[in-house]
């Protein structure tokens, strides 16, 4: 494991992947082993096709010839999907990149009513393949070999009747301290900057709590993230 893990890796979607013939590696991913990595035919890497497995390979000119084939164990039984009411665009990012290293399966993106920036329909693909590809480079640093999934909700009412039992991060004094006892999967809810409106308080049973302090959006995920997968 400690071999592989020493291995430059990409992500590479290549419909009908054959992993015992050589494979042609998409543009983008040639350029990463070329031009940063400064990389060169006889050097290895893996590949990491997104379906939970992880290909050894030795570069040949344009494609990279496979060598082995495992199935590491990096991925976690766990599966979370944190539902992010939508803060500033560095928290946005930053909470994005950290969820996905920590093992995140899905995001849950929506405008809560006191997130500042609103998402304009014809920006909001352009947005999303950004934060795929912050998502992507993550996952490669952390030696995942499943990408996160990406949806959309119009609101926490939306989020919360769309997944029952969802763990809610509140600031409010009624909420428990402490954090819940998870398997199989759950959602992990996180409001923006400013926190939950009165209305949206409401419609949040059985709040959870990070402890006394305030937290920044970014801290809070990691930490809830963290608490959520730890020793999975």
């Amino acid at each position: 494991m400690s071999r592989l893990r020493a291995l430059p890796r990409a992500f590479v979607e290549i419909p009908g992947l054959d992993p015992s013939q050589p494979i042609l590696i998409p543009e983008l991913e040639m350029k990463k082993f070329r031009t940063v990595l400064r990389l060169g035919s006889g050097d290895q890497v893996l590949l990491l096709p997104g379906d939970g497995s992880a290909i050894r390979c030795r570069l040949d000119g344009k494609s990279a010839i496979p060598l082995e084939t495992v199935h590491p164990s990096t991925e976690s039984p766990l599966k979370i999907t944190l539902a992010l009411g939508l803060p500033k665009p560095d928290a946005l990012e930053d909470s994005v990149r950290m969820a996905s290293e920590l093992g995140v399966a899905k995001f849950c993106l929506f405008p809560a009513r006191r997130s500042v920036v609103k998402w304009e329909a014809s920006k909001f693909e352009k947005k999303l393949e950004r934060l795929r590809a912050i998502s992507r480079e993550a996952c490669e640093v952390a030696y995942r070999t499943r990408l996160p999934e990406f949806e959309t909700c119009t609101g926490l009412g939306d989020v919360l009747a769309r997944y029952p039992g969802s763990v809610v991060l509140s600031e409010s004094e009624t909420a428990q301290a402490g954090f819940p006892e998870l398997a199989g999967e759950a959602v992990l809810v996180v409001g923006p900057e400013g926190g939950w409106d009165p209305q949206e308080s409401e419609m949040i049973k059985n709040p959870v709590t990070l402890g006394p302090r305030v937290l920044r959006v970014g801290t809070a995920v990691a930490a809830a993230c963290t608490l959520a997968l730890s020793g999975r």
